[in-house]
């Protein structure tokens, strides 16, 4: 079989296992407009090292299924090195780089919402590199939204964070 084959073969079981398995969620809501919360958004995950590579708009595709949402945007962002390394090293983890967080718009408020990475620990058990890189997004990505919280003045509505 081929190598990207088996790659991908193995990703779509990963992924197909993760998502039945329940993934774990980062969420939180902020009391802020969604065209607000997309500026500081960006400028906390930049200010975390990392590059925003693309911001996907899912509004009408939602539509499409029947879902009608005020904003809904999917922020793809990572570390060119950090997504090249573990690429190379673990082509089959390729399908869930670069990383992402979605954002959706409910009237005044915004959520966020990102996969726990550290719900990929229990495939790379053996691979402490890996568990460490899964925990540092981890706290990244709650430290994210943590600087989109505190600019909205702390005005938690809800936080999701195990």
């Amino acid at each position: 079989m081929n190598r990207w084959v088996r790659y991908l073969a193995l990703g779509l079981l990963a992924w197909s296992a993760v998502t039945s398995a329940g993934q774990q969620m980062l969420m939180a809501r902020v009391a802020m407009k969604s065209d607000l919360a997309m500026e500081y958004l960006r400028t906390a995950i930049e200010e975390h090292g990392y590059a925003v590579a693309h911001v996907q708009k899912c509004d009408s595709g939602l539509a499409g299924f029947g879902f009608h949402s005020d904003t809904y945007r999917v922020f793809f962002f990572g570390k060119l090195e950090e997504v090249r390394r573990i690429s190379e090293k673990h082509p089959e983890f390729s399908a869930y780089l670069p990383l992402k967080i979605a954002l959706e718009a409910e009237k005044d408020e915004t959520l966020l919402a990102a996969v726990d990475p550290t719900t990929f620990e229990r495939y790379y058990a053996k691979d402490r590199d890996m568990i460490i890189q899964f925990r540092r997004w981890k706290s990244d990505i709650r430290s994210i939204f943590a600087e989109v919280r505190k600019v909205a003045g702390d005005k938690v509505v809800q936080a999701f964070q195990p």
